[in-house]
């Protein structure tokens, strides 16, 4: 029997889908990045929110998650985009929320959020979504 072909590429509808798995652990006032590489920085402007800019602009968002290790005995903490000007400045805002109240929450010093945010900018995109770009 033939050895499957495992060339590391995940099956998806997305052409030219890139995909941004960095880790920002959280001090007090800071957030610092594991697996950062230079078409992303992010940036903590404020308590609440990180900014997450990529080296030029893209057509879509394609998804995204983020998931958290959390500090002992910290209250659970979701993670929102709120500005999205991929399309324009390639810059995309992310703001922490309190997962019950939904209210603007810190993370606490310690948290880690491990962010997935996959983005494309091929115009063959248009075929599955139907629309144009």
């Amino acid at each position: 029997m033939a050895e499957p072909v495992l060339d590391g590429s995940p099956l998806t509808n997305i052409a030219e889908e890139h995909v941004y798995k960095p880790a920002v652990t959280f001090g007090a006032s800071t957030a610092s990045t594991s697996r950062g590489v230079k078409e992303l920085v992010i940036a903590r402007p404020t308590a609440t929110t990180l900014t997450l800019t990529f080296s030029k602009p893209y057509a879509e968002i394609t998804s995204f998650h983020v998931g958290r290790k959390a500090a002992a005995g910290v209250a659970g903490l979701e993670w929102v985009i709120t500005t999205n000007n991929i399309t324009t400045t390639g810059v995309v805002t992310l703001t922490s929320i309190e997962s019950d109240t939904g209210a603007a929450t810190a993370p606490a010093s310690g948290d880690v959020a491990y962010i997935t945010i996959g983005v494309s900018c091929n115009v063959l995109n248009d075929q599955y979504t139907g629309t144009t770009a």
